[in-house]
Order: C-alpha cells, then sequence, then structure tokens
C-alpha cells in the first residue's frame, strides 16, 4: 500500500465513523526519534540556553559570529539601504504584497478570501502554535493543542483540512514536527478553499502561506526569554545584518525546555532558521533558507470519549490524566530543511526563477492507542506498535513570470514546472501486551514489564512527479482584472517490501484550473468571484478498488463571491462561497473491504471579517463564519449526516489600545464556536465553548515586556483527535511573560 495511502489514514481520519475499527494497516503517523544531541538537563538561565544552542546547532554558532562583526562590515559598504524587495508586510500595511510568494497576485485581487497574521501579531497574542494564530481567522478551525501529535493534521480552513507552504513552496510534512515553531515567521496567509494551481497537490480547505523573515542590511538583534505555568521556559533569538555590500543574513532560533498541563507529558523542543540574501546586480538575488525543526515529548493518546463528552457514570475526567505508558511512551522527530532561490531578470519585463526545496522527515516512535471502553465505561481498551520513519523529499520548479501586451490589454504571466522526488521507509511492530488502563485508578503496566512485540512491515515508497502550470492576470482596464490558472500533473507512484521489488505501482494524473475576477466599484469597494479547483492524492494514492485498479486522486472545487472595503482606519469584507470535496474514498457497495470514488461532501458559507482602527492607538478587528456542512454521498451509511468538527456558527474578535501618554498597550481577544459532531456522521457532540484572552504589552526601549492570559475563565473544553475513539483536552488557563531586548 503506498505511504501516501497510510499517512491518510491519520490525515483523512476525520471521514471515518464513530463506530469502533479494527487497528488499521495504514497506522497513525507514529510518535519520533530522539535527537542524539538533546540536552540531558533543563535550561534554567539565559547563559544555558545559550550554551545548548551552540551545542545543538553550530548554524546558528557560526552565523552569530558573523553577525557580531555585521555592524562594521555594514558601515564599510557603499550602499546599505534597504531595497524594495526586503520590505516586510507588518500590522497596518499587512495587505499589501503578492499572495505565497510566488503567485506574483497582490493580496487585494486574490479572487478567494485571505487573512493574514503577522509577525507583531504572534507576540502580541502570546500564541504557541500555528492552531493558536488560526483562532483569530473566521472559518478556520485551529485544532488540538500542541500536546496533541501533528497539530497541522487537525487543522482546518471551511470545514477540510488545510495544508501549509513555506515561501510559495509545498511542504511535506516538515510542518508536522513541530507546530510551535514560529520564531522565522514574519507572517501567515490564509488562503481560503482549494488552491492548487501554483502550488500542486494541496488539501480541500485552503493553505495556510508561511513567509520566513527574511535578511535585513541594517544591523539588529533581538533576545526573549519566556516563562509561565507549567515549567514553561523558553528562549529566541533574531539577529540580522549586512555583511558586505548586497549580502545580508539572518539567524533565527528557539529553545523550549517545558511542562504541559498533561501528567508525565513535558515539551523539548529546538528550532533554528538561517537565511542569506545576495543581490549582486540589480538583475539577480539569491535566496538561500535553511531551517531545522526537532521536537522530544510523549505521544498522547488523549482521554475516551466517556468520561469526558459522554458520562461514563463518575467524575468527569480531569484534563492532566494520562493513558498512555509514560515509561515507553515517545513522540521525537526532527527534520531538515533547506530552500533556494534565484531572480533572474532576462529584461525589464521578464524573470525566471529557478527553486529548490530539500527535506527530510526522521522519527522513531513507540504510541499506546486507545480503543473502545468496556462495558464498565472506565475500563478503556488499548494497543499500539512502535517502529521508524525515514523520509527525503525534493522539490525543483523553474518560473518564467513577465508581462506583455495585446492591444490595450496588460497580460501578467507566469509560466513553470515542477519535479518532485520522494522516497522513504517505514518500519513497524505491534505491541502485544498492551492491557487495558482504568481511568479512575490507571496502572501504566510498562513500569514494571517489558513491552513485547511482533512484527508487522518493512516498507518503502517512491513517487516521481512531473506538472507543467499557466497563469494570466489580465488587466482590461485599470478597475477591472482577471485571473486565470491551469495545471497538469503525472505522478508515479510505487512501494513495496524493504529492499525488494514494487508490489504496487499506479501512475495517475490530474488537471486543475482556476478563473476569478476583481472589479473596483470605487476607490474603496471591490467585488470579486472566482472558481477553483484543486486535487490530493492522499487518501487515493495507495488504495485499491476491488478490481485491483488504483482510485483516481480525491478532487475539489470551490465557487466564491465576496466584496472588500478599505478605505481610512476602516477595512472589512464579506465572501458567500459553496466548496465541494468529491471524489472521495467511499465504501465499494459490493465488497465493502474496498473503496471506489464516489464520496462527496459540501459546506455553504457565509464569512465576515474587518478591522477598526478607531485612532491613533485603538485598534479593533473581528469575524464571523456560518458554515453549513453535510456529506452528500457516501456507501458508508452517513449520507445526509453532518461533516465532523465544524462548527455551524463561530466569532472572533480582538482589540488592542494603547494608553495615551504612557508605553503601555492593552489588549483582549475572544473566540466563540458552537457544537460540532466528533468525526463525519458521529451521534457524538463536542459541545460549545468560549475562549478570552487578555494581555498587555510594555515598551521600554531597549526592553519589551508582553504577558498574555489565554483561557482567561478556564473553560474546560475538548477538541476532536480525528478518530471515534478519544478527544484531546483544550489547554487550561495559561500564563505567559514575554521579556525582550532590542537594539
Amino acid at each position: 500500500m503506498f505511504d501516501l495511502h497510510r499517512r491518510s489514514t491519520e490525515r483523512q481520519r476525520d471521514v471515518s465513523s464513530q463506530r469502533p475499527a479494527p487497528i488499521p494497516s495504514s497506522p497513525d503517523r507514529p510518535s519520533a526519534r530522539a535527537c542524539a544531541a538533546a540536552a540531558d538537563t533543563l535550561c534554567v538561565s539565559t547563559i544555558a540556553f545559550l550554551k545548548e544552542i551552540a551545542v545543538k546547532t553550530s548554524l546558528i554558532a557560526i552565523a552569530s559570529s558573523l553577525l557580531l562583526a555585521a555592524p562594521a562590515w555594514a558601515d564599510e559598504t557603499a550602499d546599505t539601504s534597504p531595497s524594495e524587495a526586503d520590505q516586510i508586510v507588518v500590522t497596518g500595511t499587512k495587505f499589501s504584497g503578492d499572495f505565497g510568494g510566488k503567485s506574483g497576485i497582490p493580496i487585494d485581487r486574490v479572487p478567494q478570501s485571505v487573512q493574514i497574521v503577522s509577525a507583531d501579531d504572534i507576540v502580541a497574542q502570546g500564541a504557541g502554535s500555528i492552531g493558536d494564530l488560526l483562532r483569530g481567522v473566521p472559518s478556520a478551525n485551529p485544532g488540538y493543542s500542541r500536546v496533541g501529535a501533528y497539530q497541522s493534521f487537525s487543522l482546518k480552513v471551511r470545514g477540510f483540512l488545510a495544508d501549509q507552504m513555506r515561501n510559495g513552496i509545498r511542504q511535506r510534512y516538515y510542518e508536522d514536527v513541530d507546530a510551535s515553531a514560529l520564531s522565522n515567521i514574519e507572517r501567515v496567509e490564509v488562503l481560503k478553499g482549494p488552491s492548487g494551481v501554483l502550488y500542486g497537490q494541496s488539501a480541500v480547505g485552503g493553505i495556510i502561506s508561511i513567509i520566513t523573515k527574511r535578511p535585513q542590511d541594517e544591523p539588529a538583534v533581538n533576545l526573549a526569554l519566556s516563562g509561565g505555568n507549567y515549567r514553561h521556559k523558553m528562549l529566541t533569538i533574531d539577529m540580522t545584518g549586512g555583511l558586505a555590500s548586497g549580502l545580508a543574513v539572518r539567524v533565527t532560533g528557539e529553545v523550549e525546555r517545558s511542562g504541559t498541563f498533561v501528567d508525565f507529558q513535558d515539551m523539548n523542543r529546538i528550532n533554528a532558521g538561517f537565511s542569506l540574501r545576495y543581490a549582486p546586480s540589480d538583475r539577480v538575488t539569491a535566496n538561500l533558507v535553511a531551517e531545522y525543526v526537532e521536537r522530544d515529548t510523549q505521544r498522547n493518546p488523549g482521554l475516551p470519549i466517556v468520561g469526558t463528552v459522554l458520562n461514563n457514570g463518575g467524575a468527569a475526567l480531569s484534563r492532566s490524566l494520562y493513558l498512555g505508558e509514560p515509561a515507553v511512551d515517545t513522540m521525537n522527530a526532527d527534520a531538515p530543511l533547506v530552500q533556494a532561490w534565484v531572480d533572474f531578470a532576462l529584461s525589464d519585463a521578464w524573470t525566471i526563477t529557478p527553486r529548490f526545496q530539500f527535506q527530510e522527515f526522521n522519527t522513531s516512535f513507540t504510541q499506546i492507542r486507545l480503543r473502545a471502553p468496556q462495558p464498565d465505561l472506565v475500563t478503556i481498551n488499548r494497543n499500539g506498535r512502535t517502529g521508524r520513519e525515514d523520509d527525503a523529499y525534493t522539490i525543483a520548479q523553474l518560473d518564467l513570470s513577465g508581462t506583455l501586451r495585446t492591444g490595450p490589454v496588460t497580460h501578467k504571466l507566469l509560466l513553470g514546472y515542477e519535479y518532485d522526488h520522494e522516497r522513504g521507509r517505514f518500519t513497524q511492530y505491534n505491541l502485544t501486551n498492551v492491557a487495558p488502563i482504568n481511568v479512575r485508578t490507571p496502572v501504566y503496566a510498562f513500569n514494571s514489564l517489558a513491552p513485547t512485540r511482533s512484527f508487522a512491515f518493512d516498507s518503502f515508497y517512491n513517487i516521481e512527479g512531473h506538472a507543467l502550470y499557466a497563469q494570466d492576470q489580465i488587466d482590461l482596464t485599470p478597475r477591472w482584472n482577471l485571473i486565470g490558472a491551469v495545471r497538469h500533473s503525472w505522478i508515479d507512484a510505487s512501494d513495496g517490501p524493504y529492499g525488494g521489488a514494487p508490489a504496487n505501482q499506479a501512475a495517475t494524473g490530474s488537471t486543475i484550473w482556476q478563473i476569478g475576477s476583481t472589479y473596483r466599484l470605487t476607490d474603496a469597494l471591490s467585488v470579486y468571484a472566482g472558481y477553483n479547483t484543486g486535487f490530493d492524492i492522499e487518501s487515493t494514492g495507495g488504495a485499491r478498488t476491488r478490481t485491483g485498479a488504483p482510485l483516481m486522486p480525491e478532487e475539489s472545487n470551490q465557487a466564491e463571491l465576496g466584496l472588500r472595503y478599505r478605505s481610512g482606519g476602516l477595512r472589512g469584507s464579506v465572501s458567500l462561497f459553496r466548496i465541494k470535496r468529491v471524489n472521495a474514498v467511499t465504501a465499494d457497495p459490493v465488497d465493502p473491504d474496498y473503496s471506489i470514488n464516489a464520496g462527496e461532501q459540501r459546506v455553504n458559507g457565509v464569512e465576515v471579517e474587518g478591522e477598526l482602527q478607531i485612532s491613533d492607538g485603538w485598534r479593533i478587528s473581528a469575524g464571523y463564519a456560518y458554515l453549513d456542512g453535510e456529506v452528500t454521498r457516501s456507501n458508508d451509511g452517513i449520507a445526509g449526516l453532518r461533516i465532523g468538527d465544524l462548527p455551524k456558527h463561530s466569532f472572533t474578535a480582538r482589540t488592542e489600545l494603547e494608553i495615551p501618554g504612557t508605553p503601555l498597550t492593552l489588549r483582549g481577544g475572544v473566540h466563540h464556536i458552537t457544537d460540532r459532531v466528533l468525526v463525519d456522521g458521529s451521534a457524538v457532540v463536542l459541545p460549545a465553548y468560549t475562549l478570552a484572552d487578555l494581555g498587555l504589552g510594555l515598551e521600554l526601549k531597549p526592553f519589551r515586556i508582553d504577558a498574555t492570559v489565554r483561557n482567561l475563565f478556564d473553560q474546560r473544553y475538548f477538541t476532536a483527535s480525528g478518530n471515534g475513539f478519544a478527544v484531546y483536552p483544550g489547554d487550561p488557563r495559561t500564563f505567559t511573560l514575554r521579556l525582550s531586548l532590542g537594539f
């Protein structure tokens, strides 16, 4: 079975029914292996943190020494003023620039709803993960907290899973290692709905586009220490400067040594980023981004349905309860990522840009999983597995962009080619002596007993992909813009026993397209409409029909109509849309042990969001989404029922007030979602909840203090885990204090 289908068990598990299922042959994503250089003790001071950074990432140490000399070198350069390409999108102008780092489409002309979170917003909100950032985006589901495994598998937009990009290139599980790796993020752009024309196979819900921090010519250093309850401790660094004429560098990094609100679960992680920008002439600009993430924690299995969202006849279960096996559970992962691209200006009108990305995903794991309860409702059956995974992904792209005129009409063209090369190995053993556990008096068997195991499989997978794509932005008039795009992909996949010949091979292809238009009714008001399609092979790449033929890629489409307004201190938008997931995998009515492409789901929705600058120091933003989701076709007995983990109503609001005549800023926010079913067609309902947070900022240059209280009223709530056996507890009230020094 192709690895893509194995992964889809985790990514698409929200479509599973509520009824218990046997251990899948395509298991959940594994936990990860411990990194050999992991620290043996907690870092309790700035000096200890810095020493650990130097030991674990020589990249930071080397680049830091370079940056210490950067001011002197910068003084010797002839011109260190920032170029136009260096301008960073910040709060107040964050709706300028092009989407995604490569599309060439101005954000205010994208014929889809787009919301943006800036680096300043990350600090102001006290965000601890990508999921936290999505709480301020209408129709986005922030998923479970970082105590769960691989948060990215739970992030949704408009009712469906969302994929992540980095600097315009699709990520391949890099984001799964550590959802808390925020130190190298300049902004996060959320594009809603299928968006695969430029970016390839992607989830139905949309794209979470991450733009990393860029090197600046002017030298700057920022150091930050964070602390809080549950033994939270973290050090963050961000340094940049010019090294020579046309050459600038930036180094970012983060080390965290924390506990969590869950018993036995700690959070030890590190991420580092190194960026170079070299512009030897006006016609050539080269960029290099190297990042590394590493996470070491326990694989929290969550909490059972009974005792949390359903009554088990006794007291409700504590959010801190750990129902795995703390003596053996591991979730350790590491991944390096390298990106490079060079813009060559062929003329004043045309540019050619080669892009390259290499990434690994390396893990070893031991995992306990909760299954159905026994008749007493307090004894929970469990199973487990152990193994390792090693993956390597390469993506290469070549883009040609430019403008031309045909009579009075101006065309802005983008033509491209993409090559994907993926190699992976997955080895698994099933644990054979995992005992049930009583949630009232848990006894951890592996504290005194060694786990035993039986071999499950050792397999490889290979993927070769090619794609051609084209996009045309047409300026019909100064007020009227059209966008059209098309992409065709060829994908060859194979898998089998490691070291042997392929057991399965399949070649699939897909053509997707997009068309949209924006018309400026006035200087402040514009209307847009668009229709776009997408495809994804993660749920179908390895599955087979009963005849042995491969399944076709899953497809999606979205129609959207919206208004945007921006004038003075007021900005807002409203959109109406229908998004559909088609060709979804569902049971074969002739033989339910096999699948066919016959499933379909749809969401009809309305979104309203806006921001008002009441005065120079007072800003309010708010958003509302109505999402009506339904399984419209299925052979699994759930047609006509609700889509899982999709609230019908959600509301979010934030405010920020600078106290006149003082260096103090007050902040607050509220996030509300209504109830939603656990998984597609489930009878289990997750209750509605409302979260509030408060914060303050104190600017005492060169120091800055930011304090945040999240879940102010300690709301008890639970989030979907992706299957019908367990939920994850939401974060309780947490307090974070961040002290930064910038110069």
